[in-house]
């Protein structure tokens, strides 16, 4: 360790010389510091030659900044060693002032993160809390949250942020399993129509891997359903729904698009945040309305197998009826 620092103080050193630095004057191009130097260190009559007046000076500053450069490098790769009280005072409030902040630090982000509720917004009731993820949510005035039948929170996913819906917001009310991985939950989501031609919104579990293919359209940013892998489980349900319309509603077709999808995401509890316990997996829902084709990607690479099946939220145009056969004249009269 001492060769290495010696090296590394040597070839520092070697650097400031040819830089020849002054203290007072920084590093200089070859023509400032020439006269520069002609100006600290003038010649004297009868003595040496400008030349060599020249070369002494400047060995002289690469000298000085050698031994500064030296310095600096000891200093930074050596820990001072006190030989008086007054200096062992010092370095010990020096590390307790080292310690104690990061914890005073941590203790208000603590008291922050736990701090009550404002009264009157639990008085009036604008105030709840997911009990899942422990996120509080504050209802704007006038605004009623929809709940379902178990009291539960109705929400519409925006990306990976469930938000609460008020009572009578337009859409499709869908049920997806969602929370700890192996503990799920039903939660009610609530998505509104984005097609300006009658559709419906429906839900599909399928197995990883999914075999489905995506096309990304930058003019709605927006995600649809163009094809399916051969032999996949989603291409296995479409070839039974050609033959069984019953069975449509559980497979996914081209020219679905996709609104929402479950993902595996790590969801930090209050107490995980402060090391008290681990963050833990959940199944949660990622709306894909509006976001960018490579955040949809990542919600979709988010999960393994063993987290179970994939629930993906779909809007499908309805078909068109058939259209009635024109009355001719026979029909008429005959």
């Amino acid at each position: 360790m001492s060769v290495c620092i010696i090296s590394v103080i040597n070839f520092a050193a070697n650097m400031a010389c040819s830089a020849t630095r002054h203290p007072t004057l920084g590093t200089l191009t070859a023509r400032h510091r020439y006269r520069m130097e002609l100006a600290i260190y003038p010649g004297r009559e009868g003595g040496p030659s400008r030349r060599s007046q020249i070369r002494r000076a400047a060995g002289a500053i690469g000298a000085a900044a050698k031994h500064h450069a030296a310095q600096l490098l000891i200093s930074a790769f050596a820990s001072p060693v006190c030989f008086s009280q007054a200096c062992q005072e010092a370095t010990d409030r020096a590390f307790l002032i080292a310690m104690a902040v990061p914890l005073l630090v941590a203790a208000a982000a603590a008291a922050y993160v736990l701090r009550p509720p404002p009264a009157d917004l639990t008085a009036s009731g604008r105030l709840f809390e997911d009990p899942a993820t422990g996120t509080r949510f504050e209802a704007p005035e006038g605004m009623t949250p929809e709940r379902d039948k178990n009291g539960e929170l109705a929400f519409r996913p925006i990306s990976y942020t469930p938000w609460p819906v008020d009572q009578g917001y337009e859409g499709e009310r869908v049920r997806i399993a969602v929370g700890p991985v192996g503990a799920r939950q039903l939660r009610t989501y609530v998505f509104a129509r984005s097609l300006p031609v009658p559709s419906d919104i429906l839900t599909v579990t399928l197995p990883r891997p999914l075999g489905v293919v995506l096309e990304y359209d930058e003019r709605f940013r927006r995600a649809t359903v163009v094809d399916l892998i051969e032999g996949t489980n989603a291409d296995q349900r479409r070839k039974k729904a050609a033959l069984n319309s019953d069975l449509v509603k559980d497979a996914v077709l081209p020219g679905d698009i996709l609104r929402a999808v479950t993902a595996t995401n790590f969801v930090y509890p209050t107490k995980a945040l402060f090391g008290a316990a681990p963050p833990e997996r959940h199944i949660v829902v990622y709306g894909a309305d509006k976001q960018s084709w490579s955040s949809v990607c990542g919600a979709l690479k988010k999960g393994e197998a063993k987290d179970g099946d994939v629930t993906l939220v779909l809007e499908r145009r309805r078909p068109r009826p058939p259209k009635q056969p024109e009355a001719t004249v026979s029909d008429l009269f005959g």
